[in-house]
């Protein structure tokens, strides 16, 4: 090869990947040929297709199996005219990004506002010049084209948003699969509980898990915002409460010595995540339950015969104060005694008025369940508060969580 030829095949391959201008479809309409051919004589500089059609019902028919960019349009015509046409295209959603041009030899505002209520998106006079009719097409065409363009965006958006409603989907019933399971949890102890993750994944999560022979550790969290990193986070924390290190790190199983190391190992990030956190932890020979919470609104212990208690001290969230000291306080449990930890899901709910559900009434409301079975009594709680909201809809995740102790005596432990 030659060096003329060597040049000559550089500017054909250079030629042949340099980007091209689209090619769209133009559709006539016109019940007389002559106008059809003389449109498409002066239209043919654009270099795009074009295919007519003798009358409107003609034109939809084309429609339905080709892909139009532009309507170029008679007003007058037998069977369907323009207007019709174009109020028909634009009524049906796959073809109402089409561009329709409505061509008139009258001028009147009245017949421009009609074609404009039947959905035409510019007109031309019959008389207008070739260049007004190039320029018109050619800014008709390029109005498609961002409607393509965003149609396209929508649906790479929809499909995104379809695999990630999948991928939460999944890392959702994952996060269930970490909850400890319903029933006995320790002789005498039954757990049962309702936990509702909202549209988004989120970073509410709670764990009881048995510590040795005597103890029974338990804890709910509340993680700061909602995604994948507050889950992740809320997933490890949990995790680090199943596990046998408990033992060797807290030998007393001291829940205030626990909430303090891990406040003072999760500091606020930057981006101001936290969470709020309670642990309990009940000694079963003796029913001594020892509590410490961080930010969070504590349990409620509803007992047979005496007032129910709020379980829980204001304290800071975990991360606002590193060398804040966490303090254990601790109750002595009874048999029918029911334990009660949550989210604040359950009660920071309002109604129309705007009037929050607040904390008062759950607590009201568990005393009231207590005669129920613990199950249904959470259900019935579940439906207390989603019946006082205004759309019935949980914007946050909703933990509720109930041990209920079935013991002879407190030498049963």
């Amino acid at each position: 090869m030659n060096e003329l030829e060597s040049i000559k095949t550089l500017e054909s391959v250079c030629e042949d990947s340099s980007p091209r201008e689209p090619t769209y479809t133009i559709l006539l309409v016109d019940d007389e040929k002559l106008v059809r051919m003389v449109a498409k004589r002066r239209l043919s500089k654009l270099n795009h297709r074009m295919i007519e059609a003798r009358n409107g019902k003609e034109a939809l028919a084309i429609v339905e199996h080709e892909k139009v960019d532009l309507v170029l349009s008679d007003w007058m015509m037998p069977e369907l005219d323009g207007p019709g046409l174009c109020e028909a295209i634009k009524k049906d959603d796959r073809f109402r990004s089409i561009h329709f041009i409505l061509m008139t030899a009258l001028d009147q505002p009245s017949q421009i506002a009609e074609g404009l209520s039947r959905g035409a998106d510019d007109f031309l006079p019959k008389s207008a010049s070739d260049q007004e009719i190039l320029a018109r097409v050619g800014a008709g065409l390029r109005a498609r084209q961002l409607l393509l363009d965003l149609e396209e965006s929508y649906r790479v958006i929809t499909e995104k948003q379809d695999q990630l409603d999948t991928e939460l989907y999944s890392a959702s019933e994952f996060v269930r699969s970490l909850l400890p399971v319903p029933g006995e949890v320790a002789p005498g102890i039954m757990l049962s509980w309702e936990f509702l993750p909202s549209s988004q994944l989120g970073g509410d999560l709670f764990q009881v898990a048995q510590w040795g022979d005597d103890h029974l550790g338990i804890m709910v969290l509340d993680m700061s915002g909602h995604g994948t990193g507050p889950a992740l986070r809320a997933v490890s924390l949990a995790m680090w409460f199943k596990g046998g290190h408990i033992a060797q790190a807290f030998p007393n199983f001291d829940p205030g010595e626990m909430v303090t190391r891990l406040n003072a190992e999760n500091l606020m990030t930057d981006q101001g995540d936290y969470f709020t956190i309670w642990v309990g932890v009940l000694q079963r020979s003796t029913g001594i339950l020892r509590y410490a919470s961080a930010g969070h609104p504590g349990s409620i212990l509803v007992r047979k015969n005496a007032p129910s208690v709020v379980l829980g001290r204001k304290s800071w969230p975990t991360g606002f104060s590193p060398d804040e000291t966490y303090h254990t306080d601790s109750i002595t449990l009874e048999d029918k005694d029911r334990l009660y930890l949550y989210s604040d899901g359950i009660y920071e709910v309002v109604n129309a008025e705007d009037e929050i559900w607040g904390k008062e009434r759950l607590q009201s409301a568990l005393e009231h369940v207590y005669t129920r079975p613990m199950k249904l009594g959470l259900k019935s709680l579940i439906h207390t508060s989603r019946s006082w909201q205004a759309d019935g809809v949980f914007g946050d995740d909703v933990a509720l969580i109930g041990l209920e102790l079935h013991l002879e005596s407190k030498e049963s432990f």
